[in-house]
């Protein structure tokens, strides 16, 4: 069963991207946001369909994606604005503007959108992540050369070929040997004079093997060839790029393609002739160029292989949710395994004042006696009667 909802939205979004629509035409966007609007789930769903041909499709559905994400955009409604920016579609943005093995045009088609997106939505609420997407960059991390298992074995088998190149054949081992030695038990020498000596033995082994070295590879008698394999390396590394960015993949693995799978092993042969040119070259006027081409054709090995997943294990949808059940699980691990905290420590006896003190402080805190000549004293108050009397009035006369 499908994990994921395959409704009326994925329709229209796989009939809008196919190669019928000019890359710039919006028609059939309006039939599009009416199925939106009567899913529940439309927004997310389409936010989803989107990202799949971001992914997996070739250079013109991807333009066609990002055209139809924009007018979504501009005249799905708020509900839509709200709820289709979810993270895994976000990053595939981010991804398709800045990574290499992207088609120049699609990576262009994408900053401008971004650009405009941010002077359009900047403080519009809902829409505050898409208005940032120019100046953000992808928060996956690059897989690089060393944790690409076809880059691993071609580094593993021009190791083998240099050590099986590099065995000499046999000569008089021990001819040195006894020579030293007969010069030791013919006169004795100095710590000086030996240290020299080991020296020069040592110098005239390197001498031995740079001399051998130049006689396997002459630079001159194959500089031609050389510079032949270094051009021809950076077209293959170029077609195979371009090969790739062909290939639908939601209907084709990359694998399945027999042109690109010639390209592949082009480059991979030519990889080879570049790591023993590399190996062997020790002029600066050439060493530049072979490591650049080098690291064009490990860019389209590497390309090869993270494009040659099947979608049912490259899927973003299941890489966030893992993400999300990891940091859960690491939220729901937290506290459980470490101790709680000390008790903090129980404040020391504060001593009680003696009885005396109090006493002598109560009296001090009593009011002093009145005095009884005091006229204001409150001994001296007049009462207020309950009844007051009548007192002498004017008389009009």
């Amino acid at each position: 069963m499908p994990k994921h909802v395959f409704s009326a939205v994925t329709v229209q979004i796989d009939r809008l991207t196919s190669e019928q629509y000019e890359e710039n035409d919006i028609g059939g966007v309006v039939d599009l946001i009416e199925v939106i609007r009567i899913q529940a789930s439309g927004p997310t769903e389409a936010a989803r369909a989107l990202r799949k041909k971001l992914k997996y499709g070739n250079a013109h559905r991807q333009i066609r994606a990002l055209v139809i994400l924009d007018a979504l955009i501009q005249n799905a409604g708020t509900r839509f604005q709200k709820t289709f920016a979810d993270e895994p579609l976000l990053e595939r943005l981010r991804i398709l503007a800045r990574d290499d093995t992207v088609d120049p045009d699609v990576r262009q088609k994408a900053n401008v959108l971004f650009r405009g997106w941010a002077a359009e939505y900047k403080g519009k609420p809902g829409l505050e992540r898409i208005a940032a997407l120019h100046k953000e960059l992808p928060r996956t991390k690059r897989p690089q050369p060393q944790q690409s298992r076809i880059v691993r074995q071609q580094d593993a088998e021009a190791a083998r070929e240099r050590e099986e190149h590099s065995q000499s054949p046999p000569r008089n081992k021990w001819s040195e040997p006894s020579q030293s030695s007969s010069s030791r038990t013919s006169a004795p020498v100095a710590p000086g004079p030996s240290t020299s000596t080991s020296s020069s033995l040592f110098s005239r082994r390197d001498k031995k093997d740079k001399k051998t070295k130049r006689q396997l590879f002459n630079l001159e008698r194959e500089k031609g060839q050389m510079l032949e394999t270094i051009a021809s390396a950076n077209v293959a590394s170029t077609n195979l790029l371009n090969g790739l960015q062909l290939i639908n993949r939601e209907q084709q693995r990359v694998s399945e393609n027999a042109e690109v799978m010639r390209r592949f092993e082009t480059c991979k042969q030519l990889r080879r002739q570049i790591l023993r040119y590399i190996h062997l070259v020790e002029s600066e006027q050439y060493i530049g160029g072979l490591l650049n081409a080098n690291d064009e054709l490990v860019k389209g090995l590497m390309a090869f292989e993270i494009m040659d997943k099947s979608i049912d294990d490259d899927s973003d949808s299941d890489n966030e949710a893992g993400n999300v059940s990891a940091a859960e699980a690491a939220m729901a691990n937290m506290g459980m395994d470490e101790a709680p905290p000390p008790k903090p420590p129980r404040p020391t006896s504060i001593p009680m004042p003696s009885p005396v003190a109090n006493k002598q402080r109560v009296e001090s805190d009593s009011e002093p006696e009145e005095d009884e000549n005091d006229p204001f004293g409150d001994s001296n108050a007049i009462k207020t009667p309950f009844v007051e009397r009548g007192q002498p009035t004017w008389r009009d006369v």
